[in-house]
């Protein structure tokens, strides 16, 4: 009993003796593979997906900025209905007809010589001691001028020549960037906007009022002119064309695709959609942002504080359609955002789909129970 005992332990030391030498064994050759291991360089990836995700988002983000500036700069500046539809009717606008009228105004005494006229009609009608009274009496007529002027601008009348002008000039301004030389321009090479009948309809309206020393005063022919396009404006205009034509669809196509890459790629697409509506939202803020800083550089250009008003309006209504894209498509960032946040494994998030779920069973049990 004793002896069998005794062989029990004797061969239970053995067994451990032989399973330590193994376990020995097998750390050297773990050791030795992790020396190997160390001694040999890891090969990583250039990009981690992760990362490759992320420039991608920001890719898309920039062609999302640039994509409806160039859309809209197309729809606006080359294609005459909607240019004149834009432009047209600002002549209507208060503010800005007040600070045309104006600067009508002064162009037309500038040219016509009415202070000069003034004092000669005053000499031939009053003693030489009233000479005094020309510059008082010049000051009323051109309020009485600028009065007429805006009259005239917001008359019905003048805003359908207008119209059509407008469309004549811009019509003629595209074909020649397009490459239509068949289409007249002035001698310099000049897109050239003709403002003839305002001049004559205001100097009409000034013998009307009693002004008859106007009635046989010429208006000279650049009193009337507005030079739209100069011929290196033309030429510079034109070498740009063809590349507002590609990015015009090409950006667009572009953000599609570097979106839908980022997606593709992506190991979590709920949360890759999620920051992409994140991204998007941020490049809108962003462009508005710069649309903002653009019109202040602008406004700090004008010379004449009296046309801050005019030069204020005239920005917002031709940007009008690229405020509001950015503004869809900020929108769509921010809703998208929320959605796909809503969705995810966020504590917030599993609450907030539990009361929108309760709220949901709640009304239908109400309107089933009506």
């Amino acid at each position: 009993m004793i002896d069998n005992e005794a062989r029990s332990k004797k061969y239970s030391v053995e067994e451990l003796v032989a399973e330590v030498e193994r376990l020995r064994h097998e750390n050297a050759i773990l050791q030795a593979e992790l020396a190997q291991q160390k001694q040999t360089p890891i090969r990583r990836p250039l990009f981690r997906r992760s990362t490759l995700v992320w420039v991608l988002i920001l890719l898309a983000c920039s062609a999302a900025i640039l994509a409806p500036i160039a859309i809209w700069v197309r729809w606006t500046f080359m294609d005459t209905n909607n240019f004149a539809n834009i432009v047209a009717p600002l002549t209507a606008d208060e503010t800005v007809a007040r600070a045309l009228s104006k600067e009508v105004a002064g162009r037309f005494f500038v040219q016509l010589e009415i202070n000069k006229r003034v004092k000669e009609a005053l000499k031939e009608a009053l003693p030489d001691k009233l000479d005094f009274m020309a510059g008082p009496i010049a000051n009323s007529l051109q309020t009485l001028t600028q009065n007429i002027t805006y009259e005239v601008i917001t008359s019905p009348q003048f805003q359908v020549a207008w119209d059509k002008v407008l469309r004549v000039a811009h019509s003629a301004a595209v074909a020649i960037i397009r490459g239509d030389r068949s289409l007249p321009i002035s001698r310099n090479a000049e897109v050239v906007l003709e403002a003839a009948d305002l001049m004559w309809n205001v100097r009409g309206r000034l013998v009307e009022a009693g002004l008859r020393f106007l009635e046989k005063a010429p208006i000279p022919p650049d009193v009337a002119r507005v030079v739209l396009l100069t011929s290196s404006q033309l030429r510079l205009v034109r070498a740009r064309l063809q590349i507002l034509e590609t990015l015009n669809w090409l950006l667009p196509v572009l953000a599609i695709a570097f979106f839908a890459a980022a997606v593709a790629i992506s190991d979590d697409r709920r949360k890759t959609l999620m920051w992409l509506s994140i991204a998007l939202a941020l490049a809108m803020v962003l462009s508005l942002i710069l649309l903002n800083l653009v019109e202040g550089e602008l406004l700090r250009e004008v010379e004449n504080p009296a046309n801050l008003g005019a030069v204020k309006v005239i920005f917002n209504k031709v940007t009008a359609n690229l405020v509001r894209m950015n503004v869809s498509l900020l929108i769509w960032g921010i809703v998208g955002g929320v959605a796909f946040a809503l969705g995810g494994p966020y504590p917030w998030a599993i609450r907030a789909r539990q009361k929108a779920g309760q709220f949901v069973t709640l009304h239908l049990t109400r309107r089933l129970a009506d």
